[in-house]
């Protein structure tokens, strides 16, 4: 005689639907001088990601839109594969591109790869999205290197946000110092 089957334990986070899910990254800042933080096409998203279900996580993992990674046992690719322990297959992370934006109705017109001091102007807004199937990203860690262009034009590279009080420099051509203040960021699910 077979054992009764066990009912399975609730999960701790909804299902969000048979459609995968996309993830925004989001940013918040008080910019002084500032007209745009870029993050480059080729950056390294490093990110901390959960398993959906039994929330394992990995913390400071990479996701770099130029990697492409075959998915097994599928005909398509990848930024980012890893396997959690009791799943089936590996879980999968794509950095959606500035020409595949138009697949989300919610950020439709919005320019990824910048926050801008017209964008944000001390509001959240979308920086990065990622098409997520099995794996949650649920912090960011900006180690960059970004680029800050000053209003004046004037562009510092390789700049990190890890600092908890921001980003300031003096941008001499102008004359004006130039900071990224009071900086947050937010992980939502856009679709």
């Amino acid at each position: 005689e077979t054992p009764p089957r066990r009912a399975r334990p609730t999960r701790a986070r909804p299902r969000l639907g048979s459609a995968m899910p996309f993830f925004g990254l989001f940013m918040k800042a008080e910019l002084e001088n500032v007209a745009r933080i870029s993050f480059p096409h080729d950056l390294n998203w490093t990110l901390d990601v959960q398993e959906p279900t039994s929330g394992d996580i990995r913390e400071r993992i990479t996701v770099n839109a130029t990697d492409e990674l075959e998915v097994p046992n599928s005909k398509g690719t990848a930024n980012f594969l890893v396997k959690f322990e009791g799943a089936k297959g590996p879980a999968s992370m794509t950095v959606v591109t500035p020409t595949r934006k138009t697949d989300l109705k919610e950020l439709k017109g919005v320019v990824l790869g910048e926050y801008t001091h017209e964008k944000g102007a001390g509001n959240f807004a979308p920086i990065a999205v990622f098409d997520c199937r099995g794996v949650e990203p649920i912090k960011w860690h900006p180690v960059g290197p970004f680029v800050v262009e000053t209003m004046g034009g004037h562009k510092f590279e390789d700049i990190a946000l890890m600092d908890a009080d921001g980003w300031c420099d003096y941008d001499e051509k102008a004359e004006v110092p130039v900071s990224i203040q009071n900086l947050e960021f937010e992980i939502r699910v856009v679709r």
